[in-house]
């Protein structure tokens, strides 16, 4: 019986301890890294929205999917282009979209998924 005191004593600031540090561990939180860009471009950025039946508009303009073609190209002052896809589009029409606009244009063109991406 003469452990028995000591013993409890120590189990008992053993699990006060562990129950204490607990918030701490779950607070801790890993911040996210995004890749950095490798330069600016010049210009300023341009929105760029596909809706559903293959309607696009650039900047809030409506615009045919020829004629964002030969703007992308052709345009040498644009900067950053955002890809905004449309909620109903599959990913994999979101996926080809992205990768025709990035064939064409010859600045970075980033998806920018509202509020955190697809659900």
């Amino acid at each position: 019986m003469s452990y028995a005191v000591p013993s409890l004593v120590a189990l008992t600031l053993l699990v006060c301890g562990a129950v204490a540090s607990l918030p701490v561990v779950v607070m801790r939180t890993i911040p996210k890294s995004q890749p950095p860009l490798l330069e600016q471009p010049v210009g300023s950025p341009h929105w760029i929205v596909e809706a559903p039946d293959d309607h696009w508009f650039v900047d809030g303009d409506p615009i045919s999917r020829l004629d964002l073609a030969n703007r992308l190209s052709q345009d040498g002052e644009q900067g950053l282009q955002h890809f905004l896809p449309s909620a109903s589009l599959s990913m994999g029409q979101v996926k080809r979209s992205l990768q025709w606009l990035r064939s064409l244009s010859p600045h970075p063109v980033v998806l920018d998924l509202p509020e955190g991406g697809p659900s």
